[in-house]
């Protein structure tokens, strides 16, 4: 018997890299098992529009609900055993204050935990974060990596440019750390290309630290694999993420990374990454310098980070969910 299966997203934006997760884990999963359909929410992610997606949203008919990050609230219109959530990260407690944070605290974990029997995360480290921040009853929640897109495929790359190597740094909102990238990169000879929509202050620190850069939005998933294949060295020192897969995609093309020495992403680098401190301008800044100035680091990182990017095969992750939804779907009948 085929399991229908409904992925409930948020309402789409410019930023849609978690999309592109759940359409990655469906062309995984057998078609004779699974007919799988995707709704999206009405309104966007303010609280005034919270109120109105509780309100107004109506799910389409299917045997398993998955709600695919940040709506966690639409848990309270769905049924408890046959809805899935998962979560990405809990961000929001460290950007948001007073009544704000109270408010999304109990709308995007305390009510949707207490309420679903279903969880996953996509890392350890977000398990550990909710755990510390929550009551709920750890056996629930369950952790299934981020899978790699399969329009990603290693191909031939041109010599590494050392006078002036080109640096991607994917991701613009405040966590992604441009300004101290911008400080780190001052006096260094390379082009920085940044994906995502810019501040007037990213900008700004860009320009008075004198760096060379273009800014690049609303790409396609060819056009992002082409960024990682043309650039010589990805720069992603984030000060917090729940994941962290511009490493992932950046080893599978064969580009250096450098990246945070932060949890979760020095676990998701596995090894394959220089690991420098976010909050310190001069270790990002030596970090980049090492891989520009050393052919035999470049290759070791390279290689480490082909190694690791097997554990992230998207038929594997897919896998891991087409398991989790039968047991569901067994838990129900029995």
């Amino acid at each position: 018997m085929t399991t229908r299966i409904l992925f409930i997203e948020r309402k789409r934006s410019h930023f849609v890299s978690l999309e592109n997760v759940f359409r990655q884990i469906v062309r995984g999963l057998a078609p004779n098992d699974f007919e799988t359909s995707f709704q999206q929410v009405p309104y966007s992610n303010d609280l005034l529009s919270i109120v109105k997606n509780l309100l107004l949203f109506r799910p389409e008919a299917a045997d398993i609900f998955h709600i695919t990050g940040h709506i966690h609230y639409i848990a309270m219109l769905l049924p408890p055993a046959r809805t899935v959530l998962t979560i990405h990260d809990i961000a929001f407690l460290y950007t948001r204050h007073g009544v704000r944070r109270w408010a999304l605290k109990k709308l995007l974990l305390d009510w949707p935990l207490k309420r679903l029997r279903y969880v996953t995360v996509i890392s350890q480290f977000t398990k550990d974060e909710i755990l510390r921040h929550t009551s709920v009853d750890g056996k629930k929640i369950t952790v299934i990596d981020n899978p790699l897109g399969d329009h990603l495929r290693p191909m031939p790359r041109r010599e590494f440019k050392v006078d002036c190597p080109t640096i991607l740094q994917v991701g613009t909102m405040d966590n992604k750390n441009i300004p101290r990238v911008a400080e780190a990169l001052n006096g260094v000879s390379c082009k920085l290309r940044v994906v995502g929509p810019m501040t007037a202050h990213q900008v700004e620190c860009l320009e008075r630290h004198g760096i060379q850069f273009e800014n690049l939005t609303s790409l396609n998933d060819d056009e992002m694999a082409a960024e990682y294949l043309n650039s010589d060295i990805l720069v992603f020192c984030s000060t917090y993420e729940g994941f962290g897969l511009p490493i992932i995609e950046a080893q599978r093309m064969g580009t250096p990374v450098v990246t945070s020495d932060l949890s979760p992403m020095k676990e998701v680098a596995g090894g394959g990454a220089i690991l420098v401190d976010p909050a310190d301008p001069d270790s990002i800044r030596e970090g980049v310098i090492s891989l520009i100035e050393s052919g035999e680091k470049r290759k070791e990182i390279v290689a480490k980070g082909e190694k690791n990017v097997v554990r992230f095969d998207p038929r594997s992750i897919s896998s891991q969910f087409a398991i989790y939804y039968r047991a569901v779907i067994d838990r129900l009948r029995n």
